[in-house]
């Protein structure tokens, strides 16, 4: 459950915190001040506010994504090994096997890069062909959105009602705005992170 509600799970939350201050600031501007002496002012705020959440939308996408350690190259075993997705025990078996693989064909007058490249080849080949899983990319769900994009929801009600029982005060009014409108981004970043994993993983 605590996937759902952690802010954790935000990467960049600096841009995210200016983005959503901008456009607060813009708004309640807006509405304090003639529009007509500074329109284009604030049509620049908001736009450049828009602009950071996409900004931070996508690259909170592309932290996320890990390639499949299976499908990369690497120059040694330490490197291949650091790479994948196991335990600490299970690592220091599969090196110790492809260790002794690389003594063994040294011994027999081989190349130790070419004895390294092969067995690191032929391990991923067996991984690949025995693994239920052949994506090329891993992918995160992103639930974290969807509890976030609730929570604000949420808090961004409650300070509507509140707002109505203080006669409509400007600067609850401007908050909740921008509470309720960084909730439905927060849901369409799910509903757009959920159609990138779809094209990037084979179905």
């Amino acid at each position: 459950m605590m996937n759902y509600f952690s802010i954790k799970q935000i990467s960049y939350k600096a841009i995210l915190a200016v983005s959503m201050i901008l456009f607060f600031v813009c708004y309640y501007l807006d509405k304090v001040i003639d529009p007509s002496k500074t329109e284009f002012v604030f049509v620049v705020g908001y736009m450049f506010a828009i602009m950071l959440a996409a900004f931070w939308s996508i690259i909170n996408y592309i932290d996320y994504l890990r390639i499949n350690p299976l499908y990369k190259t690497y120059d040694s075993i330490d490197q291949f090994v650091r790479a994948l997705d196991t335990t600490d025990d299970e690592k220091m078996e599969i090196k110790t096997m492809m260790v002794d693989y690389v003594t063994d064909q040294k011994e027999l007058g081989k190349d130790e890069d070419k004895a390294i490249s092969e067995i690191i080849s032929q391990f991923k080949n067996e991984e690949l062909h025995k693994s239920n899983n052949k994506d090329v990319f891993f992918v995160h769900v992103h639930r974290y959105l969807l509890g976030l994009g609730v929570l604000l929801l949420i808090f961004g009600l409650l300070i509507y009602i509140v707002a109505k029982m203080f006669n409509g005060n400007v600067f609850l009014m401007v908050l909740q705005i921008t509470l309720l409108c960084y909730a439905a981004g927060f849901f369409l970043s799910f509903v757009m992170y959920n159609i990138l994993n779809k094209v990037l993983i084979k179905k």
